[in-house]
């Protein structure tokens, strides 16, 4: 026997109300440039009390909510962050970008090609961390300065940093917005969601299209600024040189592949953060201390500042969920895919497009932090997905990769303000630095304009698009097999 429907005053649709009241808020503090996660959290619980008062049933409403709150998806996702939280610490303390460094000296590069490694060596960071604001912080101080000194030009370069903080947020299998868009992804036919290894497989083909075309136009449009002073460029280069952070690559790559053999992701985590300890220690990368200290009763270090670090956006990540199980306990959700269905969707493509048109949307209005625009579109994704029997897989590579493209390259989106935030902090030591606006970088983020776009012609043509089988199977076609 199903459960009861949760009844609202005034329909189903006032369901919608807890979601519509954190949307707007949301929007309101990304536009105030105020992101900030506790009030974020703050403003959900407001909502779902606000939408309580249009409930028929207290009781049930409040159930549902708490049901919300634990459901595997959640709790999945919430976990998969804190071991990522801990993982991505461990990396960073280890001095990776210190080797990343270290081979551009090597190499010799200046103008154009320093900005393309650029792109590269924020992209490895990214996909390493599985952290975009991480990338954007770290490579701000060091990648910035020393390409403005070797004649690279300010806006594509700064627009470099943020395409690889893009490129390995929507690729990494560490990063929050593969573990959302594949978690929030259910299979309609079998239990379960889509894996996170099996949608960073079939996501490759996009991503490295659209990296191989960005890196072609940071090469023709990256070295047209001044060389002032290579001699001091070296300089600022060698203050962050460490070779031994590249062996943190390693631990890196065997999660990936762990991942996308099909080993479960947090077997390939746990591995990957064994194994980034050994090295780190081993390499004396960090000391035992670093990665955990006591001391006056309080305990510190990388592992636990990486795992608390996690906590508000795990606790927002539930309460959105939450608001999602009232639309779906409510028939709201059912009710807005079957009018989408009826009078939008017509076709296969009518489906993907509608989903890749709705994951733009809600990029662009919360584009201050794009895992609350993708915690937010999930649940209307994967409904609308399930309805026309398109895999979760491919739901959850639309979803990953257009959620990184307008919030990366926004003037009011998180990322750009960290950027500019971390230029300007350093206008002080380095006065050659010029100064950019927010708008500088809409038009040479290339990476991000690059996956939406080839995401865009996969929808509309058909490639790549696949089908869930009757028994959860992948299926490559262009027109749904079950009907």
């Amino acid at each position: 026997m199903g459960e009861r429907r949760l009844t609202f005053r005034g329909g189903r649709a006032m369901a919608l109300v807890p979601f519509a009241i954190f949307i707007i808020i949301t929007i309101g503090l990304s536009f105030a440039n105020f992101q900030d996660i506790n009030a974020m959290v703050a403003a959900g619980v407001i909502a779902l009390l606000i939408g309580m008062l249009f409930s028929k049933d207290l009781d049930r409403y409040w159930d549902v909510i708490l049901k919300g709150l634990g459901s595997k998806v959640a709790m999945t996702a919430v976990m998969l962050w804190l071991v990522v939280g801990m993982y991505g610490a461990i990396l960073k303390s280890g001095h990776i970008v210190e080797g990343l460094v270290w081979v551009s000296v090597k190499l010799g590069v200046s103008g154009a090609v320093f900005t393309v490694c650029a792109f590269v060596f924020s992209a490895l960071f990214a996909v390493a961390t599985g952290s975009g604001f991480g990338t954007i912080s770290t490579m701000c101080f060091i990648l910035y300065p020393a390409g403005i000194l070797l004649g690279c030009n300010p806006a594509v370069l700064a627009g470099a940093i943020l395409s690889g903080a893009a490129f390995g947020d929507n690729f990494a299998p560490v990063s929050d917005t593969t573990i959302i868009a594949a978690t929030s992804q259910e299979y309609k036919y079998t239990n379960g969601a889509a894996s996170i290894g099996g949608t960073v497989k079939c996501r490759y083909k996009y991503v490295f299209i659209a990296a191989i075309i960005a890196a072609v136009l940071f090469f023709v449009f990256g070295g047209s600024g001044n060389t002032l002073d290579p001699a001091e460029a070296e300089n600022l280069l060698k203050q962050y040189q460490m070779p031994q952070g590249l062996l943190l690559l390693i631990p890196t790559l065997v999660v990936i592949i762990l991942a996308v053999k099909g080993v479960n992701i947090f077997a390939s985590l746990g591995t990957g953060s064994i194994l980034a300890i050994v090295i780190g220690l081993g390499a004396k990368l960090f000391k035992p201390t670093d990665l955990i200290c006591i001391k006056d009763g309080a305990i510190s270090g990388t592992i636990t500042s990486g795992v608390s670090g996690m906590f508000n956006v795990s606790i927002l990540l539930m309460i959105v969920v939450s608001m999602g199980e009232l639309l779906i306990a409510s028939g709201c959700m059912e009710a807005v895919v079957d009018w989408l269905n009826n009078s939008v969707i017509k076709t296969e493509r009518g489906a993907e497009i509608s989903m890749f048109c709705l994951s733009t949307v809600f990029g662009i209005l919360i584009a201050a932090i794009n895992t609350i625009a993708n915690i937010c579109v999930a649940p209307f994704i994967n409904a609308i997905g399930k309805k026309n029997d398109i895999h979760p897989y491919r739901r959850a590579n639309i979803l990953a990769t257009t959620i990184c493209s307008f919030p990366f390259f926004l003037p009011f989106g998180g990322c750009v303000l960290l950027l500019l935030g971390g230029i300007s902090s350093q206008t002080d030591a380095y006065a050659f630095l010029p100064k950019l606006g927010a708008g500088d970088m809409i038009t040479t983020t290339f990476y991000s304009w690059a996956i939406w776009a080839v995401m865009l012609v996969s929808c509309i043509t058909g490639k790549g698009r696949a089908f869930e089988g009757r028994n959860g199977e992948y299926i490559e076609a262009k027109k749904n097999p079950n009907k």
